[in-house]
């Protein structure tokens, strides 16, 4: 696994543990049905869309952006998140748990 992978986990396991957040995994990627027309191209989230999407109580809706050390984030991922925090949403690019934990505003 990637660090990026491992960090990814770390994250979902240390949210997952609390009743006050509810999140899941975003897989972005174009695939081709296995049946019918192979040409027909299906995307499954929209280029940018981050890794992780959650709320957490009361109501505030987030987003976080796994990165390596060293891993950049594409223009389309910043697009994304220039949306996102636009209408409210709070955005965490993540290189780290501690990362997570001060976007989020939460403690371990």
């Amino acid at each position: 696994m990637s660090s990026e992978a491992v960090l990814q986990q770390e994250i979902r396991l240390a949210l997952g543990l609390r009743d006050d957040i509810m999140m899941f995994r975003i897989n972005v990627g174009v695939f081709r049905p296995l049946e019918g027309d192979q040409r027909r191209v299906i995307r499954s989230a929209p280029e940018g869309t981050p890794d992780l999407l959650g709320v957490m109580s009361p109501g505030r809706a987030f987003a976080i952006e796994v990165k390596a050390p060293k891993g950049r984030q594409r223009e389309a991922q910043a697009a994304w998140q220039g949306a996102w925090e636009k209408r409210g949403g709070i955005y965490v690019l993540a290189r780290s748990l501690a990362d997570v934990y001060k976007g989020l505003d939460i403690t371990p």
